[in-house]
């Protein structure tokens, strides 16, 4: 079997906002329809079918654009990963001191058990 390799350049990021107001369902824990008994995992992205809905920002790549786009964090030098590679970490965001409106964006990743 072939094993395809590629550079990795860096990672892109991107975040969902769930907006709620009165009456709506909150995080999941309240069923938006009360024969509904099922919490919502956050696997599925929930659109605003009705106003009881949560409004949702999202800044995904496949959503309209805003103003707040995605963020790229690019490597110095690519890493060569190969093909169904596991990649693995945490991403940590706090505001800046210098500005807040800027994020400082801490990124730590392994891969294999071992610090790329």
């Amino acid at each position: 079997m072939f094993t395809f390799t590629a550079p990795l350049h860096g990672f892109a990021f991107w975040f969902d906002v769930e907006f709620y107001g009165p009456g709506t369902a909150m995080h999941g824990l309240i069923p938006s329809n009360p024969d509904d008994n099922q919490v919502n995992d956050g696997s599925q992205r929930k659109k605003r079918a009705n106003p009881n809905d949560a409004l949702v920002l999202s800044t995904a790549p496949e959503d309209p654009p805003t103003h707040w786009q995605q963020t790229i964090v690019y490597f110095y030098d690519p890493l060569e990963v190969e093909q169904d590679q596991l990649i693995e970490g945490s991403v940590t965001l706090s505001q800046s001191r210098e500005n807040r409106r800027f994020m400082n964006i801490r990124l730590e990743y392994v891969s294999g058990g071992g610090p790329l």
